[in-house]
């Protein structure tokens, strides 16, 4: 199938299988968010639990019955969620110790009596500054890191669930093959969910729900359905 056939494909298997869609659109946003609000935790988790989710999605709308690969899968994903988790996990303790910073500044602040006090306290304070840019830095490049590892995985990860690859490996040509499908769909989806979201007080509502019906399913379909004919 061409790119237009495969988008036309994963939209019908979604409108076609309504119920299954909404209940993996649910769980996936749920699995996503762990990757935020448990660190290193949540990569472990996701990791675990999507590649069975999606084998339990994929073989209930297309029929098919696949025999996935879950330690190549695991790995595959525990990889660049890992990374990930640590590049957010060192950006957040940074901004959480600047925070903590900025309300013991601003305490002191309210006690001092001269601008003489003041000018010394920010000085002391000052040599902080290079190592808050530089956890900054680090943990920013961890994430893009961890993006191109999630990039060149992507086969990796697809296939196992698949049932098609039984060893962690990196197949560059394929993997970016699944990237510039899921990109495009991801650019398109993006830009209509921004000119509903502008929609007064139910914008955001409605994205919301449209991600979980709709894009987040077929979103998963496209590298499935892509990936099992590469």
């Amino acid at each position: 199938m061409g790119l237009l056939e495969t988008y036309k494909k994963s939209i019908d298997l979604v409108k076609d299988h309504i119920i299954e869609s909404i209940i993996y659109g649910i769980l996936f946003y749920i699995l996503q968010g762990l990757l935020f609000l448990l660190p290193i935790i949540g990569a472990i988790i996701f990791s675990y639990l999507y590649p069975r989710l999606t084998k339990w999605y994929y073989s209930k709308v297309t029929g098919e019955n696949i025999n996935p690969d879950h330690k190549t899968s695991f790995l595959s994903l525990l990889i660049p969620n890992l990374l990930f988790s640590i590049g957010i996990t060192i950006i957040l303790v940074v901004l959480v110790s600047i925070l903590v910073q900025l309300g013991l500044t601003f305490t002191n602040i309210l006690n001092i009596n001269n601008l003489q006090q003041l000018i010394l306290m920010s000085l002391s304070n000052f040599h902080l500054l290079p190592y808050v840019l530089l956890g900054i830095v680090i943990g920013i490049i961890i994430i893009i890191v961890s993006g191109i590892m999630w990039l060149l995985l992507l086969y990796s990860i697809y296939g196992s669930i698949l049932g098609k690859v039984n060893k962690l490996s990196i197949d560059a040509e394929k993997s970016l093959t699944l990237f510039a499908y899921w990109l495009l769909f991801y650019i398109i989806a993006d830009i209509i969910l921004l000119i509903i979201g502008k929609i007064p007080l139910l914008g955001s509502i409605i994205v919301i729900i449209l991600n979980i019906m709709i894009v987040y399913p077929a979103l998963n379909l496209i590298l499935l359905l892509k990936a099992k004919e590469l």
